[in-house]
């Protein structure tokens, strides 16, 4: 028996509001389409993914709906993924650090599609292609695609963001409605992936580089107990070497396993604390100043400048010194 492909009922439900917007009758035809008509009470449950298209490609056509993709775009965000996801999302720091996530962990959200980064005269190209559902490419399924890259990556940079470019690989013209609501996006049709284009920089963006994250907000306790407090009480020992771990957990007055137990509930390691607190530090010394490299490396506890630089760009996708390269030329550009 072939594989059946399968997405999180969570990716329908903004098209039946579309759908119940307008009095479609979407409790029949969902019974018609064999699908489950309490569908609401179900978000991470898993569904026939042939099934659900089948079902919006006839809507669609009975509604006289031309772009129902743009439609669910409007509503749907980044915090409708799964628990699991986002849990594995939040401590990451950079925007290539979640798309590889993303990568590793779509198989949450949907069976049938895969994710990757593929480099294009200097830009990146993240593209989200289904990888085996009968028939032709259809634009309602590549706007989920293309709408889960842009809102991985707007929940580092902010909903302000927008990509170059928004590439389908089925033959369609987007809605005016989405035009204007990109104004500098440029869409191609009939294009080889489902993917968005963007300055390679943006890889290396981070919640430290992009003002709407900067701000603390007031209403969280000033506890040594949260990730962001984590980093800070680390920071100042980087230089000769980040701390132990038994030395970091009797620093917060804690055991070491339940030190443990509260970085596993926020989905990263120890290690992983050290080499986020440390690819910070970089990006804010990297982005203020031009210390050598040398330097920023010995600052942080690298042994070696090639110890930092593939720390760093494992984090960032790019070399720390093309980090500070890209961040000058933004800053002369604005």
């Amino acid at each position: 028996m072939d594989k059946i492909s399968t997405c999180r009922a969570a990716y329908l439900i903004p098209f039946l509001d579309v759908l119940r917007d307008i009095g479609a009758p979407v409790e029949r035809e969902l019974e018609k389409a064999h699908l489950p008509t309490m569908i609401e009470e179900m978000p991470d449950d898993m569904i026939c993914s042939t099934l659900a298209m089948d079902f919006l490609g006839t809507s669609a056509l009975r509604e006289g709906i031309d772009d129902l993709g743009w439609h669910w775009v409007q509503r749907f965000s980044a915090s409708d993924f799964s628990a699991e996801l986002l849990a594995a999302l939040r401590p990451l720091p950079t925007v290539k650090a979640r798309l590889d996530c993303l990568s590793n962990l779509i198989k949450l959200e949907d069976s049938n599609v895969r994710i990757g980064v593929a480099g294009l005269n200097g830009s990146a190209e993240i593209y989200c292609d289904a990888k085996s559902l009968d028939g032709p490419d259809d634009p309602i399924s590549e706007w989920t695609q293309v709408t889960v890259l842009i809102d991985t990556i707007r929940s580092v940079t902010g909903d302000m963001w927008s990509p170059d470019e928004i590439r389908f690989k089925s033959d369609f013209s987007v809605c005016d409605a989405a035009r204007e609501a990109n104004p500098n996006t440029r869409f191609l049709a009939q294009s080889a992936h489902t993917s968005i284009v963007m300055p390679t920089g943006v890889l290396a963006a981070s919640q430290l580089t992009c003002g709407a994250a900067q701000a603390p907000d007031p209403l969280i306790p000033k506890k040594l107990d949260g990730i962001e407090n984590m980093k800070r009480l680390i920071r100042p020992y980087l230089r000769d070497g980040p701390p132990r771990m038994s030395a970091f957990a009797e620093m917060m007055q804690i055991s070491r396993r339940s030190l443990q137990r509260k970085l596993q509930q926020e989905g990263t390691s120890f290690s992983e604390l050290i080499e986020t607190t440390r690819f910070e530090m970089a990006a804010e010394i990297l982005a203020a100043s031009d210390t050598p490299l040398i330097d920023v490396a010995m600052t942080l506890g690298y042994e070696n400048q090639a110890n930092f630089g593939r720390s760093f760009r494992r984090i960032a996708g790019i070399s720390p010194g093309k980090y500070r390269r890209e961040m000058f030329g933004r800053e002369r550009a604005a």
